[in-house]
């Protein structure tokens, strides 16, 4: 007897389908299963055998074989117990192989016979969709990720039981759907606000900046100035992500295993805080089979990097491309793998390796351990961050007296116009921010008068600033003027960007040299 089902399983954040065959022969009784695969898929045969036998399906002493095809790329996860266990018992006829056609089986399975969840569904059941199949059997735990997918029909199991009576007509499973895409109107919240941080004025503008055009930002400053607190408070002041963002998100959340069993769609802007110690791999993703690092688990939200001098020479480097790109490459033997990573990024540093430069009264860095400390951040990844502020302690007075200061509802609002106003410029232009302009977007959306080109001509020459500086400098002018609600780029404008991108004169120019 032959059966042929069909399952999937996901590399990088995209799924691909497996045809899972199934022969029974007579002879000694042996147990197989071929077709390039991982360690936990070879040694499935066993779990699954065991979990038929419990669940009321022993299989007769044959010969069994088991090809999941096709063999030219490797098989990985534990997805593929439930489609060969319904494979088997179709070869011995317990199952009527009409309904496989246009279904696809997902899951594994415990010994005693009951459904595990198992990740990257998301990515799986929407290839499925793609390639044409209308029904999705998976774990109870996954109905909920794999009824984000319109037009499928999913029927989330707890037993294998429970997928066996249901293919004989004996009792059906509830069929899930999507549950559309109407976005639901509530009030704003903000459990973090930017009013409760007293003082730093200056770096809640800037805030607002990198929040308003997705510019990168580094903040500097020593101990307790509130850093890690205005990043924690970022993610509030964004709009909300469209159904399109939000997919992508739970894909990437989806495929590295972070959604928890009965979460479906992910709703809110991901804020991912790795330490320091981190590893470039970790940071940018890779592995055997690669999954998603930090910085693609933060795609669409925020990815804070608090201690940015303290991170490792390679974890810092490789974030050059990532932030050029948007999208982390990763190239394997056995295949190329790509994930998004368009996160707005927000680090943070000490001044010094004491961290209270300049206040000499409690800093004793010397000159060249300060230039030491900053010089782990190379040129060109500095070059890459849009934004720098230095902050400095807060003053007593602002403690004490609390003044009207910009909190979050205010600094949302003049995000939102902004980024409305973005989506009216770049509508079919395939771009979302004044960050991702290049070429020719930036002479036709970043004009300047003749008075700001002659300041920013003399700037350029002064300071021998790069082309990719002063292209971030009219992005974030072309920011700075949406905020104001100005069609034109206005000499303040011009100056108020390029006063975040110079050397500051606390460091004498290390900071950007």
């Amino acid at each position: 007897m032959f059966c042929k089902v069909y399952s999937a399983l996901c590399l990088g954040i995209e799924g691909r389908i497996v045809r899972v065959e199934a022969d029974m022969s007579s002879g000694l009784p042996t147990f197989q299963i071929v077709g390039e695969l991982s360690a936990e898929v070879r040694e499935s045969g066993a779990r699954i055998c065991t979990a038929m036998r419990n669940s009321g399906f022993p299989l007769p002493p044959k010969r069994y074989l088991i090809n999941l095809a096709p063999a030219d790329f490797r098989k990985s996860g534990t997805g593929f117990d439930l489609p060969v266990a319904v494979a088997l018992l179709s070869c011995v006829e317990d199952i009527s192989p009409k309904f496989f056609e246009n279904s696809i089986f997902i899951g594994e399975l415990g010994l005693n016979g009951r459904l595990v969840p198992v990740k990257g569904i998301l990515p799986m059941v929407s290839q499925a969709k793609k390639d044409g199949f209308c029904n999705c059997f998976v774990p109870a735990e996954n109905a909920e990720e794999a009824a984000i997918v319109s037009g499928m029909r999913v029927f989330g199991a707890a037993t294998l039981n429970e997928v066996v009576r249901h293919l004989r007509g004996e009792k059906e499973i509830p069929a899930q759907y999507c549950r559309g895409t109407e976005k639901v109107c509530r009030d704003r919240k903000y459990p973090m606000d930017f009013g409760d941080i007293c003082g730093q004025e200056a770096a809640k503008r800037c805030m607002e900046i990198c929040a308003a055009g997705h510019h990168h930002l580094l903040v500097v400053g020593p101990p307790g100035s509130g850093k890690t607190m205005m990043a924690e408070r970022l993610p509030y002041i964004l709009p909300e992500m469209a159904f399109e963002e939000q997919v992508i998100v739970t894909k990437i959340h989806s495929a590295a295993g972070r959604l928890k069993p009965g979460s479906g769609l992910i709703t809110c802007r991901p804020f991912r805080s790795p330490h320091h110690s981190v590893s470039d791999k970790v940071l940018i993703g890779g592995g055997a089979v690669p999954i998603p690092g930090e910085i693609s688990l933060a795609h669409g939200g925020i990815l804070f990097l608090d201690e940015f001098a303290e991170f490792s020479r390679s974890a810092i480097e490789a974030l050059r491309q990532p932030l050029e790109a948007g999208e982390v490459f990763i190239h394997r033997v056995r295949g190329d793998y790509c994930f998004p990573a368009k996160p707005l990024v927000v680090a943070a540093s000490n001044p010094c390796p004491c961290g209270y430069y300049p206040d000499r009264n409690r800093c004793r860095c010397t000159p060249a351990q300060i230039q030491k400390y900053m010089s782990k951040i190379s040129g060109p990844v500095m070059e890459r961050l849009d934004l720098c502020v230095y902050i400095r302690r807060v003053d007593y007075r602002h403690m004490k007296g609390r003044t009207a200061a910009l909190d979050s509802r205010q600094l949302y609002e003049g995000v939102e116009r902004a980024y409305q106003i973005q989506r009216e410029r770049f509508s079919g232009c395939g771009i979302q921010y004044n960050s991702e302009m290049k070429g020719q977007m930036l002479e036709k959306y970043c004009c300047l008068d003749g008075e700001s080109q002659r300041f920013l001509g003399k700037i350029y020459e002064k300071f021998h600033l790069s082309a990719r500086i002063y292209q971030k400098i009219l992005k974030v002018a072309r920011t700075i003027s949406d905020l104001e609600g100005s069609f034109n780029i206005r000499m303040e404008h011009v100056a108020e960007a390029v006063g975040y991108r110079l050397p500051d004169e606390t460091y004498g120019g290390s900071l950007w040299d």
